[in-house]
């Protein structure tokens, strides 16, 4: 039977179920933009081990939009690059950070502590008085209808049953997601199943190690060292045949596997899990008004670091979707375009990440020893990929413009780059974001585009909410209502456009580009394309 809303204890715009990064993530956003968030978990506070262990400069963008970022850097670290090590103890693949100036302002991946950085993430949920964060609440079951969702939720503290009424509810409650079940969408699973032990420990004396991280690609032993930040290192190591889970219960035996890797004699033991690494992906993540997210709707294993990054992106999607719907400003068909982007963009890296796997954990000695030659010769010639980064898409599906022919045109669904700025009235640097906001934002060299706006186009691209940016190092030129006139300390921008030839860029909320124009014709095309597709 479908509850109203009288009957509800609770009411909300956005339920989230699952606290972790992710849910956290979203409910920070979402109380940003002005809405009523209830986030629950099972868990009666943060996990206290590290578990995820490093991300990358998109993440740090989005938690700047929810002005976290510089917090969380505090106790972060640049991540080192890797080494792949084959058969012989050789280097057979290398991967460094992209090199400055950094395109999105942030360091391209960073180390970290994940229960340092849940916890900025929920005393960042503190400032929003819309917000409510209910820890031990038990999600069991839900009734839609078309005004909104009905959700009972059990507080285990005492057994008691509660209802809350939500517009939308985020299953953002991981691998074993219930709401998932629920659902009952297939999944895709890419062929990756393998047992893995994953170790953390504390420095605590002199320890010989690598300066920077290191895949160990030998049969005899597949393992991954990882550089965490301060004195916290990792080692994820795979079980050989005939090894079980049951194998590595007691810390002797995982000592003393680790001790293939490293002298352990001045390490703390911090944790050991063992992990089934998988690589999966959900088929559908909407059902109404029931959305999955992050670990819930894809699982991948951890060989690229993009496991938090891709939960985080998926709440910066979902979040300015519902955000524009629930104020009107679009239409619902808006929120399908959530699966359509993200499912694309994070098959290709889980597809990415289990290639990675596969090179680092083959047991068969002469075919290591073909790929340690194969990527031997990649790297010395110059054709191996050596940037982490590389291996991260931009989107392909969904709401971008697209070229006469169907194709997606120059640009379009790139990250659009964020440089340091100033205005003439301060002489302190910001980042583009801080100044332009996380809105429709048009972006351009020329004063002279924008002077060519008519009064109808500027209503129209207010009406999207949009925000104007020129970029000039030009002074003399008149002010333009409306309009960010802003200095670039590098050049970045600039050097982008030029090499699309185009004279102005339209980002979307999450700063993925929509198009690029070349002339104010073509830039209106973009905004009569924006409002057909959207509003």
């Amino acid at each position: 039977m479908t509850q109203t809303t009288s009957s509800a204890d609770l009411s909300t715009d956005v339920l989230i179920v699952g606290y972790g990064p992710s849910g956290a993530t979203l409910a920070n956003l979402m109380c940003q933009r002005g809405h009523r968030v209830i986030v629950i978990d099972q868990a009666a506070a943060i996990y206290d081990k590290p578990r995820a262990i490093t991300a990358d400069q998109e993440a740090l963008r989005i938690f700047q939009e929810i002005g976290l970022a510089d917090e969380i850097t505090t106790t972060t670290a640049p991540h080192p690059g890797t080494n792949f090590v084959g058969v012989d103890g050789q280097v057979i693949k290398r991967f460094y950070p992209a090199p400055p100036p950094n395109p999105l302002a942030w360091e391209p991946s960073f180390m970290f502590i994940q229960p340092e950085l849940e916890a900025t993430l929920r005393q960042g949920l503190s400032r929003w008085p819309d917000a409510m964060a209910l820890t031990q609440h038990k999600y069991l079951d839900l009734q839609q209808d078309a005004q909104g969702v009905t959700a009972r939720v059990l507080r285990m503290t005492d057994n008691h049953e509660l209802r809350i009424r939500a517009r939308y509810v985020v299953a953002a409650d991981g691998a074993a997601s219930s709401l998932r079940k629920q659902l009952g969408s297939p999944i895709e699973d890419l062929a990756f199943d393998e047992w893995w032990i994953v170790v953390d420990a504390w420095i605590r004396g002199p320890v010989e190690l690598p300066e920077r991280c290191v895949q160990y690609c030998r049969p005899s032993r597949p393992g991954t060292y990882i550089q965490g930040p301060g004195n916290l290192r990792r080692w994820e190591i795979k079980l050989l045949p005939g090894e079980t889970p049951q194998d590595f219960q007691t810390h002797e035996a995982v000592w003393r596997v680790l001790g293939e890797f490293v002298d352990t004699r001045h390490l703390e033991h911090c944790r050991t899990a063992v992990y089934r690494f998988h690589a999966l992906v959900v088929e559908s993540w909407r059902e109404g008004r029931l959305f999955l997210m992050g670990d819930a709707a894809h699982q991948m294993p951890p060989f690229l670091g993009q496991g938090l990054g891709a939960g985080v992106r998926d709440a910066y999607n979902l979040a300015w979707k519902l955000d524009a719907v629930i104020r009107g400003q679009a239409r619902d068909s808006l929120l399908d375009t959530y699966c359509e982007e993200r499912k694309r963009h994070v098959r290709t890296v889980v597809g990415h990440a289990k290639a990675f796997g596969l090179i680092i954990g083959e047991l068969d000695v002469a075919r290591a020893r073909v790929r340690d030659q194969q990527l031997e010769e990649e790297l010395q010639s110059g054709r191996a990929v050596t940037v982490r980064q590389k291996f991260i898409p931009g989107l392909e599906t969904g709401l971008l413009h697209r070229n006469a022919d169907g194709s997606l045109a120059a640009g379009a669904g790139e990250l659009c780059i964020q440089p340091w700025v100033r205005s003439a009235a301060t002489e302190n640097w910001q980042r583009l974001d801080d100044v332009a906001g996380a809105n429709y934002t048009l972006i351009t060299l020329s004063a002279s585009h924008l002077s060519q706006w008519s009064d109808q186009d500027r209503a129209r691209w207010q009406a999207l909410g949009g925000t104007c940016v020129l970029l000039s190092d030009d002074k003399q030129h008149d002010a333009v209502p409306g309009v960010h006139q802003l200095t670039e300390r590098d050049g970045l921008m600039r050097n982008w456009l030029e090499t699309l030839g185009a004279q102005a860029v339209i980002a979307r909320p999450d700063h993925y580009v929509y198009g690029v124009a070349s002339s104010i014709e073509a830039t209106r095309q973009l905004i009569e394309e924006l409002e057909q597709t959207s509003c």
